[in-house]
């Protein structure tokens, strides 16, 4: 029964972990090439630290 709701929360704890690697990943990126075009990240918001 609780086997459902499990799977549900480590699927998101999931998501969130690959979400907030990729973010990091990408604003390392950004800092390293010094910063891409703006519009290419509009959607994106501004990274927490910089």
């Amino acid at each position: 029964m609780g086997d459902e709701k499990g799977g549900k929360l480590k699927k998101f704890f999931l998501f969130a972990a690959i979400a907030g690697l990729v973010g990091a990943v990408v604003s390392f990126f950004k800092r390293r090439r010094g910063g891409l075009d703006d519009n290419e990240w509009q959607e994106l918001p501004p990274p927490q630290g910089g």
